[in-house]
């Protein structure tokens, strides 16, 4: 846990400064509520260790903020997992809802590896409220998910905080994708 990220992830205190945020998360979340189970994985997840936890989970929550992890998220859950992504960075925010078996475009179909963005928090800058904008967002659109609620599907809601205005896009699965596309189509 850094100084910096205080600002934007109210979960955390400076009390859990240098504190790894899997365990300082683990500790307030069951202050807030002793009922719930919580287990605290203090690694970066790739390969076969995020394939094994992917495929334990209910509903995945992208809550990146590095393009390779979201890749990888988005490689290992493919049409078979569902996934509940929000975008961050300066002042524009994306969230798309919480979608069972991948029926529309994926992270890959919208920024193929060519085209992706390559900015993060650290570069890019971040503006707080919007981060707990767009995580609120996500929460309910999981619990909606969760729940048997209708989810907004094929759609990519995006927020420009400068103007308060959202946005709309239609997210189409590309045939030439490597994840939901082609050959994994057959999946959905």
């Amino acid at each position: 846990m850094h100084l910096s990220n205080l600002q934007r992830q109210i979960l955390f205190t400076s009390a859990d400064i240098d504190r790894p945020k899997a365990a300082a998360a683990q500790t307030r979340l069951s202050q807030l509520n002793p009922q719930i189970k919580l287990v605290a994985l203090q690694q970066r997840l790739s390969g076969e260790a995020l394939r094994a936890e992917v495929a334990k989970a209910d509903v995945v929550l992208d809550c990146t903020d590095n393009m390779v992890t979201r890749r990888d998220q988005c490689r290992l859950c493919g049409p078979r997992y569902p996934v509940s992504d929000r975008q961050r960075r300066g002042l524009r925010r994306s969230a798309d809802g919480a979608h069972p078996a991948r029926t529309q475009g994926c992270y890959r179909c919208l920024w193929p590896e060519s085209d992706e963005p390559q900015r993060n928090c650290r570069t890019a800058g971040i503006v707080g409220p919007v981060v707990g904008m767009m995580g609120t967002l996500q929460a309910l659109e999981t619990i909606k998910l969760l729940s048997g609620m209708a989810t907004p599907r094929n759609t990519l809601r995006l927020f420009d905080a400068r103007t308060s205005n959202w946005r709309a896009l239609a997210l189409q699965r590309s045939r030439s994708c490597p994840v939901c596309g082609g050959r994994h189509a057959d999946l959905v």
